[in-house]
């Protein structure tokens, strides 16, 4: 099976300055800002990537699995199977992202950074809409997915998968600068200065991703409810647009800060 990777930024004028911009007190904004910059080509493979767009896809099709007459026939026929617990759930979602990479031959780095993110993503939701005193039955973890296919629902849940896949796509390349920028002199005193940096990234590309968030909902109701439905073609679009949105708000607020 082939794997596709997104690159070795660490070689490039633009990785260069991120790096030069860690020797400084630069702030959190900044540095994304130009980490952003410096893995743009990496972040645009994804309306190319099979196996992203793929993920896309399950991300927008379960809430309307779950909303319809069909729930477990479709889940199945994605081979997700055990509907009575979150983990199961997640499992199966996971196995099905497994396959769909077997049928299509390879592996990337951004399918990878993709399927985390919609896993991370789901539980986060499951976390905060499901019962926590007891476990969830397979009814409220259906209907709890079913809730997402508003548009409002749908655009907090875009907004945080996109968040955590442009978060995750700075870490894959940050993360291996970082850990030389601790201690004594350094951009970070301690390890925990260096966790705070990353949770601040985290917030701070969540916060940016608010403009996804005022796309999709709109964009899943025009497409989902009153257009052709999802296409291959439609789903490439969204993602393409998200991906544009999110990168140019994270510069942006690069270039006020």
């Amino acid at each position: 099976m082939g794997h596709i990777r997104l690159g070795v930024l660490p070689r490039t004028r633009k990785w260069r300055e991120v790096v030069d911009l860690l020797q400084t007190d630069a702030s959190v904004e900044v540095v994304a800002s130009k980490a952003v910059d410096a893995s743009r080509e990496s972040l645009k493979t994804a309306p190319k990537d099979p196996l992203f767009l793929a993920i896309v896809d399950l991300l927008a099709r379960l809430p309307q699995d779950a909303r319809g007459p069909g729930f477990q026939d479709a889940m199945a026929a994605r081979g997700i199977t055990d509907l009575d617990s979150v983990p199961g759930v997640l499992s199966g979602i996971t196995q099905a992202i497994d396959e769909k990479s077997l049928r299509l031959g390879f592996r990337s780095d951004l399918g990878e950074i993709g399927q985390t993110a919609l896993l991370t993503s789901l539980s986060e939701y499951f976390d905060h809409s499901l019962p926590s005193l007891f476990e969830p039955t397979a009814a409220e973890i259906r209907r709890s997915l079913g809730q997402l296919s508003s548009g409002d629902g749908f655009a907090r849940f875009a907004r945080g998968f996109f968040a955590h896949v442009v978060n995750q796509t700075l870490q894959y390349y940050l993360s291996r600068e970082l850990s030389n920028h601790v201690g004594p002199g350094q951009r970070f005193a301690s390890d925990a200065d260096r966790v705070a940096f990353d949770r601040a990234l985290d917030r701070h590309t969540y916060e940016s991703a608010r403009i996804v968030e005022t796309y999709a909902g709109g964009w899943y109701g025009k497409t989902v409810w009153q257009g052709d439905g999802l296409t291959p073609e439609s789903i490439r679009r969204f993602t393409d647009y998200s991906m544009q949105k999110l990168r140019g708000e994270l510069e942006r607020q690069g270039n006020a800060a």
